[in-house]
């Protein structure tokens, strides 16, 4: 993997983001960046999607944070839904790879040569489903209260009209401090009043669900491309090695004249 391809797509979106985010709703704002790094992402041919979609959303969390060009709606529920998923999404990132040394190891024992392309396949599918299930349960509640339909074309035409659905208020007021590794976390005010809103918190969950699948896609391509040649030389080797110079034929010829 090619850290500076990988490093410089999530930050030319960033820079779409932060160029945008002062007149440009949040959705359509977060949806152009994407865009860009994704394209930035397939002309470096690195085919990290899942591991860019996650440091574009953790380096937008971060820009939020430190950058007061930023309106003020960033700071509430986008806020929330870009550091909760970007986490997720590089936690699984840290996951394949840490499982990326054995699960080579023991396909290189049965595909040999593509057992990369292969694994790559296999676990890029495997963090699809990790991070789309992690998508369904944080919105479980938040979709059957407010009957937001799924789809980042849907939820970014919520948010430009101004449409919300602010939802788990109830649940914030009731749980107002909680402790994480011993450290005590109160719920902002603005949780408290409002709630969450879930198509914000959608979108952002569709977005790196897209990276994933976008990224699940190209592993598999690869590895049909790379056993497909494999498979392909292996026959060409066999066929060279049964008529080596031509050596059955000419002993065949010799038989047929004798």
């Amino acid at each position: 993997m090619r850290l500076a391809n990988v490093a410089t797509a999530p930050l030319s979106g960033l820079l779409v983001v932060v160029a945008l985010a002062p007149a440009v709703p949040v959705a359509a704002t977060l949806l152009a960046g994407a865009l860009v790094a994704t394209a930035v992402t397939f002309r470096a041919d690195t085919h990290r999607y899942g591991v860019v979609g996650a440091l574009y959303l953790l380096g937008v969390g971060a820009a939020v944070l430190a950058l007061a060009r930023f309106p003020f709606a960033w700071k509430r529920t986008p806020l929330f839904a870009l550091w909760g998923f970007g986490l997720v999404s590089l936690g699984i990132f840290c996951l394949r790879v840490a499982l990326g040394v054995v699960g080579r190891r023991v396909l290189a024992l049965v595909v040999d040569d593509g057992a990369d392309s292969v694994w790559d396949a296999i676990s890029a599918f495997g963090g699809t489903l990790v991070i789309a299930w992690s998508v369904l349960t944080a919105h479980e509640k938040a979709a059957r209260s407010a009957g937001v339909a799924a789809g980042v074309s849907t939820t970014t035409a919520l948010d430009a009209l101004g449409y919300g659905f602010p939802v788990l208020a109830g649940f914030f007021r009731r749980y107002r401090a909680f402790a994480v590794a011993g450290h005590e976390v109160v719920v902002p005010l603005w949780a408290l009043r409002h709630g969450v809103d879930a198509t914000t918190v959608l979108f952002v969950g569709c977005l790196i669900v897209g990276f994933h699948t976008v990224g699940t896609l190209a592993a598999t391509w690869r590895a049909v491309r790379d056993t497909t040649g494999y498979a392909a030389e292996q026959t060409g080797d066999i066929a060279a090695d049964a008529t080596p110079d031509g050596g059955d034929a000419d002993a065949g010829g010799d038989r047929a004249e004798r």
